[in-house]
C-alpha cells in the first residue's frame, strides 16, 4: 500500500465544506507541510509567518535518507539533489580522531536504500527556497504573528494574533513555529526552554576559498571528535559551497555573551583551541572569512503531539533536537509527510465531496509517531552515558579509541532510515479493525 499525493480526483456531485488547515510557520518545516497538505484534496491551507518575508537563517543542513523518503513526496527530488553534496560513497558522517584524523567509524548507507536517498548536505537557505517554490501562490502571509488558539464551541479552532486580526475559524491547526512556539506555550506554559552546554560555530562560504589547502581536504562529509567532547564537521554543502560547524563546551554566561563577540575573537578562539588538531582543521580555521556562533538550546518533548483534536505539533515544536545526529530536519519533513498520509488515510470521498476525520488522523498521526519519538528520547540518554564512558578515559588515548569504537555513536540507522509512512499505515491498518 503507498499512499501518494493526488489532488486530481473528479468532483463529486454532493460537494462539502472545505477543510481548513492553518499552518503556524512557514520555515523548512511549516513549508514542506504547506507543500503536502496543499495537495489534498477539497483543502484550503493558509501559512502564517511572522517574518516579513521568507527568510532561513543558520549553516548548513543534513538531510538523512528519512529526510528525502519524505521529501521525495512533496518535492521533485530532482529539485533537491541539484542542490545537495553527496559523496560518492554516500553521504554518512566519516568519525575521526581529533589529532591523527584517523578513521575510527566509518558509517554506510544500508544497502536497501535507494542511492538517491543516501544521506546529503546543502544549506539552510538554498533547501528552503527550493521548497518554498513548491507552495501554492498566496499561501504564505507574512507578518502574522500568531499568539495562540482558542477551541470555539463547536470544536473548531481559532488562532490568535498580535495585532488583533481575525482569520476565522479553521478544522486544522499545525504548529510549525519552532522551539519557541506561542501554540505549545498554550498547552504547556511549564515547559521551559534551556541551554544544552554547548555552541555550535558556524560558517559557510565559497569552496574556493579553500583551494591552498585542497590536498588535506577528504572527499566525504567528517567528524572530528575530541578528548572534551568538541565536535568539528567538515563537508562540500553543494552548488561550490563549503561549511564547517564547531561544537565546543561553553559556559552558560560565555554562551550567553557569543552573539555580541566579534567574529575575530570568535575565530582567535578557535584557532587557539584547535591548534594541535589533524592539521586540516587549523588549516580551514585560518582561511575562514567568518564564523558565527549560537548557544544550543532544547527544551521538553511532547508526550502527544495533538491536542483537542484539532491541533497538531511538527518539528522543534513538538520535538526539538538542538541539532543532534544532524536529523531534526528530517524527523520534521517526516512529521509533514506523515500527517499528510494520516489525512488522505481518514478521508472519504472524491474531489469536491472529500471530507476528513481530523480527529481520527490525528489520533493515527500520534500513534505513528510517538513510538519512533520516544525511541530518539531515549537515544539521547544513552549517547550521555557513552560520553561520560569515553570522556573517562581521555588520559589513555588507546583506551580511549577503544571504548569510541564500541560506542560507535554512527549506530543508528534505525534513526536516520526510518519509514514514517510505513508507521502510519500500520495505524490505518489497525483503525480499520477497530
Amino acid at each position: 500500500m503507498t499512499v501518494t499525493l493526488d489532488n486530481s480526483a473528479p468532483p463529486s456531485q454532493d460537494s462539502v465544506p472545505q477543510l481548513r488547515i492553518a499552518i503556524v510557520g512557514a520555515g523548512l518545516v511549516g513549508s514542506a507541510a504547506i507543500v503536502g497538505l496543499s495537495k489534498l484534496p477539497n483543502t484550503s491551507v493558509v501559512a502564517f509567518e511572522k517574518a516579513p518575508d521568507p527568510r532561513e537563517g543558520g549553516a548548513w543542513i543534513s538531510l538523512t535518507s528519512s529526510a528525502f523518503q519524505a521529501l521525495a513526496n512533496l518535492v521533485p527530488l530532482s529539485d533537491i539533489n541539484n542542490i545537495v553534496y553527496r559523496p560518492v560513497q554516500g553521504g554518512d558522517y566519516q568519525h575521526r580522531h581529533w589529532r591523527t584524523g584517523e578513521l575510527m567509524h566509518g558509517a554506510k548507507t544500508s544497502p536497501h536504500i535507494r542511492p538517491e536517498f543516501a544521506a546529503a548536505r546543502t544549506t539552510r537557505p538554498t533547501l528552503h527556497a527550493t521548497i518554498l517554490k513548491r507552495c501554492p501562490p498566496d499561501t504564505i502571509r507574512y507578518g502574522h504573528r500568531v499568539t495562540g488558539v482558542q477551541i470555539q464551541d463547536d470544536g473548531r479552532a481559532r488562532l490568535d494574533f498580535d495585532n488583533g486580526d481575525d482569520e476565522g475559524d479553521f478544522d486544522l491547526v499545525v504548529a510549525a513555529d519552532g522551539l519557541y512556539s506561542p501554540i505549545r506555550r498554550k498547552y504547556h506554559p511549564n515547559d521551559s526552554v534551556k541551554y544544552q552546554g554547548v555552541a555550535a560555530y558556524r560558517s559557510v562560504f565559497p569552496k574556493e576559498r579553500l583551494a591552498p589547502v585542497a590536498h588535506l581536504l577528504n572527499p566525504d562529509t567528517s567528524v572530528w571528535w575530541g578528548p572534551g567532547g568538541e565536535m568539528i564537521f567538515l563537508s562540500e554543502l553543494g552548488l561550490g559551497t563549503y561549511g564547517i560547524i564547531v561544537i565546543l563546551r561553553d559556559e552558560e554566561e560565555v554562551a550567553k555573551s557569543l552573539r555580541w563577540e566579534s567574529e575575530h575573537t570568535l575565530l582567535d578562539k578557535l584557532r587557539t583551541h584547535f591548534a594541535k588538531w589533524d592539521p586540516v582543521v587549523p588549516a580551514v580555521l585560518d582561511l575562514l572569512p567568518d564564523i558565527q556562533a549560537l548557544p544550543l538550546e532544547s527544551g521538553p518533548w511532547l508526550e502527544s503531539l495533538t491536542q483537542d483534536g484539532r491541533v497538531v505539533f511538527v518539528g522543534d515544536a513538538a520535538h526539538p533536537t538542538a541539532g543532534a545526529y544532524g536529523a531534526g530536519a528530517g524527523m520534521g519533513y517526516a512529521d509533514a509527510w506523515g500527517l499528510y498520509c494520516a489525512l488522505s488515510g481518514m478521508s472519504t470521498g472524491q474531489g469536491t465531496g472529500t471530507s476528513y476525520d481530523v480527529p481520527a488522523a490525528l489520533q493515527v498521526f500520534d500513534k505513528a509517531r510517538l513510538p519512533f519519538l520516544h525511541r530518539v528520547a531515549k537515544q539521547f540518554v544513552v549517547d550521555e552515558i557513552n560520553g561520560k564512558y569515553i570522556a573517562a578515559a581521555k588520559g589513555d588515548e588507546e583506551e580511549w579509541i577503544k571504548r569510541f569504537k564500541e560506542t560507535a555513536p554512527a549506530r543508528i540507522k534505525w534513526l536516520v532510515e526510518h519509514d514514517v509512512e510505513l508507521e502510519v499505515i500500520k495505524q490505518l491498518g489497525e483503525k480499520s479493525f477497530t
